[in-house]
């Protein structure tokens, strides 16, 4: 129980997001003085390049209720006013309500050092407060037991939530700067809502615009609970319980229009004729463009893997000439698809011109920019207790959501009937983007095991022993060389010597040429060397060359490893012992890394690599070293081959379709990498099993395999195939030498067994 709690404390202290809160934040830049729109100076400039939103601790929401005095005297009285229709002082107070609506509303609500000051919540924010009624907690149902808290849900206005006013200014300033916003979100985070609200506020009070609702399938829109099913009811409630009629011209799902018709049936030329579109991008990426609107909004980004090339045709129709016209909003929640395409956006915000934030929730990343995201700690509805996540004005506190959820997660995970639904259930409730996007339903590779392991190889820095840098060739010998010792000798980054890529997928500012991290240098035996058979390599290479600033993180990379085979000379371990991960503008490159990676592994007959694509065995012939390759195991395919001495060099992945159009040789490889990772190869101290994914110690490998999905681009899963073949060719080949091996028997030998040779 002790440690249990120590745990906790740890989780709370160590979470980023808080520790951001908690720093001092005057070194930083104003946004307003660098040239930003920022009327209400909310926001400030990281040294990343990305915004911060000024969060200080102490800073405390109160009065909050002056906010919504529309809300509280609807929901006291029925209606919004008391006065007659059309009279001047309803107009007045229409106008009045509409002023607000559009430019905001200000009141004393904002409390920092001690003092009281004026808060500004944006247009949207007040129509969102004053006019739109969604389903949330009934406080008054709530009943508390041993097992839990439950209660019941209504229908009302929404309250004020400080992380909700965070990304209503977010919008407002996205809006004022001309600039898109994409966000990772989490379960209850209310962005349906928000976003519903917003597009009902744009369209009901600007006449003559547009408004466009996009997802992969038109499903997640229109129907209930869908972005557009909440937007329409929004615009019926306009119109029937508001003083903000506008008629409505179409009832249409796809294309929801307000304005009315003369009685001839001809449309009004007075006719309001704002329009909802919603449309689905679907084998459709060009779906938004054409209707200039104001304002587009993308529903579960994680379920549109054509996104890049809907943003590609979609943000330039946001502009009009160099003006930017319109906004682009565009959101998502872990999913079981393929996540890889929301990810490389969302840490890269820049390409699409989204705002880009100071990377203040995953762990070691403020020198990153990435989206925004909303975790599930902050404005959480909860307690512990006697200890609430939010008070009455709003105002969350991170300490107690953070327990709320490091409780929940620990239920989750006892109650999962798989380990599937358990990680499922991070992403869906995540505390930081890395938690959102390595989430998964389905994956053959994931257990509690390898997640578990990916977490020891990030935080616990004794297995940090690497060393980073290249292999060169020197007086015909190959040595490695350090990048601290290139750098010492003058060497430049990006230039001589380059960092190791970190990011999973690789991430816009690091170079994609990437560097070697070794682990282990070779063992040498006295009198033989390095013994032939101790090392392979398994390597998956790019097929064409591209400059480096054509290479962007969704392209293939090169993956090599060196990895250590069990043999007598090492007690019959095996791990990995050196790994290349990168692209380099040139196939001959990344080829030449491989082929002194064999040399200096010695790596003779052992050196698998796929040749569906590239030139590598051109390139081996060309150096002489066609020694170093391994030539194709047809064996593995075809039981009937006795031997491979006809086999060309280089393994052939390709073969008959399999699921998904993936090759029955790669679903084979697949079977056979995790037989592989999950094989037991020893015992740690305390007599468990040590399995083969625990001698990998790159951590991006792990990621990557818990990430790993059959649609993505997973280089390094794409690899270690060919370790997976290598490792069941050995399996085969040990079984023929087994089947033709004599039966020992004393008569095998001279004497007994004395006068065996020792080895």
């Amino acid at each position: 129980m002790e440690e249990e709690k120590l745990h906790i404390e740890k989780y709370i202290d160590e979470y980023p997001f808080r520790q951001y809160i908690l720093e001092d934040k005057s070194q930083y830049k104003r946004a307003k003085d660098l040239g930003y729109n920022d009327p209400n100076d909310l926001f400030l400039v990281g040294e990343s390049g990305g915004f911060l939103m000024d969060i200080e601790v102490g800073d405390k929401f109160v009065n909050t209720h002056l906010l919504h005095e529309m809300a509280d005297f609807y929901n006291a009285n029925g209606k919004y006013t008391f006065y007659k229709e059309d009279s001047i002082p309803h107009r007045q107070l229409r106008k009045r309500e509409e002023y607000r609506r559009s430019h905001g509303y200000e009141a004393p609500c904002f409390m920092r050092n001690g003092e009281v000051r004026q808060l500004h919540i944006s247009g949207d924010m007040y129509n969102y407060l004053n006019y739109i009624i969604i389903e949330q907690l009934d406080e008054k149902t709530i009943i508390h037991t041993d097992r839990g808290s439950v209660a019941k849900k209504k229908q009302d206005f929404p309250k004020f939530i400080d992380a909700q006013f965070w990304t209503f200014a977010i919008i407002e300033f996205v809006e004022l700067n001309g600039l898109h916003l994409l966000i990772d979100k989490t379960r209850r985070g209310g962005f349906s809502y928000i976003m519903a609200s917003h597009s009902a506020n744009k369209i009901n009070l600007q006449p003559n615009k547009v408004c466009i609702h996009v997802a992969a399938d038109s499903k997640y829109l229109t129907k209930r609970g869908g972005l557009t099913d909440f937007t329409i009811k929004n615009l019926y409630f306009y119109e029937n319980n508001t003083f903000f009629k506008r008629g409505i011209l179409i009832r249409s799902d796809e294309n929801f229009t307000l304005g009315f018709k003369l009685p001839n049936g001809d449309i009004s030329p007075k006719s309001w004729n704002s329009a909802l579109f919603s449309a689905s991008a679907n084998n459709n990426p060009d779906c938004a463009i054409g209707k200039d609107a104001i304002s587009v909004k993308t529903e579960e980004v994680s379920t549109m893997e054509n996104f890049d090339d809907y943003m590609n045709v979609t943000e330039p129709a946001m502009r009009t000439g160099s003006y930017v016209t319109g906004n682009l909003f565009a959101w998502g929640t872990a999913t079981s698809g393929n996540m890889q395409v929301f990810e490389r956006n969302f840490y890269n915000p820049k390409k699409f011109h989204f705002m880009a934030f100071e990377n203040v929730w995953d762990k070691d990343s403020r020198n990153e920019v990435c989206g925004y995201f909303k975790p599930y700690c902050w404005g959480l509805q909860g307690q512990i207790g006697d200890m609430y996540a939010m008070d009455k004005d709003g105002n969350s506190n991170i300490d107690i959501g953070l327990r709320i959820a490091y409780k929940e997660r620990k239920e989750k995970k006892d109650s999962s009937k798989s380990f599937a639904d358990y990680i499922n259930y991070l992403g869906q409730y995540a505390n930081m983007p890395s938690e959102s996007f390595s989430s998964t339903t389905e994956n053959i590779f994931t257990s509690e095991k390898l997640l578990l392991w990916e977490e020891t190889l990030k935080n616990d820095n004794t297995y940090h022993f690497y060393t980073d840098g290249k292999f060169v060739e020197e007086e015909n010998n190959v040595i490695f060389k350090s990048n601290e010792r290139i750098r010492k000798e003058g060497g430049k980054l990006n230039v001589d010597y380059y960092d190791w890529i970190e990011g999973v997928p690789r991430k816009s500012h690091e170079h994609p040429h990437g560097c070697v991290r070794k682990w282990f240098n070779p063992i040498k035996i006295t009198g033989i060397g390095i013994p032939v058979g101790q090392y392979s390599i398994s390597y998956d290479p790019v097929g064409v060359d591209k400059e480096k600033d054509a290479i962007t993180n969704k392209h293939s990379h090169n993956s090599i490893k060196v990895w250590e085979n069990p043999t007598q000379y090492n007690g019959f371990k095996t791990k990995l012992v050196c790994a290349y991960y990168g692209r380099p503008e040139k196939l001959e490159e990344a080829d030449w890394i491989c082929y002194l990676m064999a040399r200096y592994y010695n790596c003779i007959g052992t050196t698998g690599v796929e040749v569906n694509r590239g030139e590598t065995v051109r390139n081996f012939t060309k150096w002489k070293a066609l020694k170093y390759l391994m030539k194709d195991p047809v064996e593995l395919w075809d039981n009937s081959v006795k031997a491979k001495a006809s086999a060309t060099y280089g393994i052939n992945m390709g073969g008959g379709a399999g699921q998904a159009g993936v090759g029955t040789k790669v679903l084979e490889g697949l079977r056979l990498l995790k037989e592989m990772l999950y094989s037991e190869v020893g015992k740690n101290e305390l007599g468990q099993p040590i399995y083969v994914f625990q001698t990998i110690y790159d951590y991006q490998t792990i990621l990557e395999l818990k990430k790993w999905n059959s649609k993505g681009n997973f280089d390094r899963v794409s690899e270690m195939i060919i370790r997976a073949l290598q490792w069941r060719l050995t399996d085969i080949q040990a079984a023929k030498e087994l089947s033709h091996r004599k039966k020992a028997t004393v008569n095998n030998y001279k004497d007994d067994i004395l006068s065996r040779g020792w080895y």
